[in-house]
């Protein structure tokens, strides 16, 4: 269906949004139930993109296409449009990491089926990044006070809730 494996392709027009935030965009500090980001997190996800292919992967393309459109950077929905398609596998996922494609993943939260459904495939890809990502604070992108690595404590915030957690993983995560 004319996406690369697992992707959604940048979008056209994209540039950067200078200021205020666009349709769809939450106001918080991280990314929402309507599937927008601050402008705050697309800032952090950009300057610790480290050369990254892609910005981020999010489980709908509904989700993916806001962080397109604000972020004028390619997204991976993970999991397509309502949530439901099984376009990442875990392989997937472990090679775009393993070559430095690919940082960050946002687990849980967004617009349509959200963390993937109830598949197989989508619950091994969640486990794996719970256990082998780093959690990224909220704190450490939006306005508030950073923290200090206390990563460990948000690992499991994404199991069975419709809250979203954001993850790092490098090379050195991929066994």
């Amino acid at each position: 269906m004319g996406m690369p494996p697992g992707g959604a392709q940048q979008g056209q027009g994209g540039g950067t949004p200078s200021s205020g935030q666009r349709g769809g965009m939450s106001g918080s500090g991280g990314i929402g139930g309507g599937g927008g980001a601050s402008t705050e997190l697309i800032s952090y996800l950009k300057k610790n993109q480290d050369g990254a292919k892609w910005l981020l992967a999010v489980s709908s393309s509904q989700s993916a296409s806001q962080l397109i459109l604000n972020s004028g950077e390619p997204v991976i929905s993970m999991w397509g449009w309502s949530g439901s398609d099984k376009a990442m596998t875990l392989t997937k996922l472990k090679e775009l990491v393993k070559k430095g494609e690919l940082h960050y993943v946002q687990l849980g939260g967004g617009m349509g089926g959200g963390r993937g459904g109830d598949s197989g495939v989508s619950a091994e890809v969640t486990a794996w990044v719970q256990e082998h990502g780093t959690a990224v604070q909220e704190s450490e992108y939006s306005g508030g006070a950073t923290s200090n690595s206390d990563s460990e404590s948000q690992s499991n915030d994404s199991n069975g809730s419709n809250e979203s957690a954001l993850y790092r993983l490098d090379p050195s995560d991929v066994s």
